[in-house]
């Protein structure tokens, strides 16, 4: 349980000791409630940073707004967390669920990516 007074930072604390599968926090809303121009430009900025940046086939890129309400990098990380429980709160998950992908299907997506980008054949 977060300690009354705390700022709402996604921080070491919230992630790893506030935030249990017992108690998990409401950490944040995912989607984002913003409007579908918002929307976009978020959107759009990702792809172009993973495009740019020639990410392969997967990772989980943090924007900020700044005060005028234009999108950041914040960071990527190339190996987001991928805990299947929706109680562990695990971000990359989360953003696949509220996509309307459930998680066999995210792990086997970028798995078939992969497997394409290497040449492999993914059917069983």
């Amino acid at each position: 349980m977060k300690p009354e007074g705390v700022k709402p930072i996604y921080s070491y604390e919230a992630k790893w000791i506030w935030d249990t599968p017992d108690n998990p926090l409401e950490i944040f809303v995912c989607p984002a409630k913003i409007d579908k121009a918002l929307k976009h430009e978020i959107e759009a900025v990702c792809k172009e940073t993973f495009k740019v940046l020639d990410i392969k086939d997967w990772c989980r890129i943090d924007v900020r707004l700044d005060a005028s309400g234009n999108p950041y990098i914040l960071e990527l990380n190339p190996l987001p967390g991928i805990l299947p429980d929706p109680k562990n709160n695990s971000c990359f998950p989360k953003a696949a669920r509220a996509s309307g992908m459930d998680y066999n299907k995210l792990i086997n997506t970028v798995l078939d990516i992969a497997c394409k980008r290497y040449g492999l054949n993914t059917t069983i």
